[in-house]
């Protein structure tokens, strides 16, 4: 019952929140992405870091960010794998 009651304070708390979606142009409907790869971001295991967004209409409808699962020996494997993430 806490669980419940604590997701229905959250729930009704953020009901002015949320994400906008313009109408325009052509230029506005593009779909924008932007992506960042932390190589060996964290130095206790040394595993890279991954972030992108994915924006359509000047809202997100995607967004990731998580580290890899493998820890890379070269930049460029580490880009290899974040580019699977976010064909993904």
């Amino acid at each position: 019952m806490q669980a419940i009651s604590r997701v229905l304070r959250y729930v009704k708390g953020s009901m002015d929140l949320g994400i906008c979606y313009k109408r325009g142009g052509a230029s506005d409907e593009m779909l924008m992405t932007f992506s960042a790869n932390d190589y060996v971001g964290d130095q206790d295991d040394c595993r890279s870091t991954s972030e992108y967004v994915f924006m359509l209409s000047g809202g997100a409808v995607a967004w990731s960010s998580k580290k890899q699962p493998v820890v890379s020996l070269s930049t460029t494997k580490a880009e290899f794998i974040f580019a699977a993430h976010c064909a993904y």
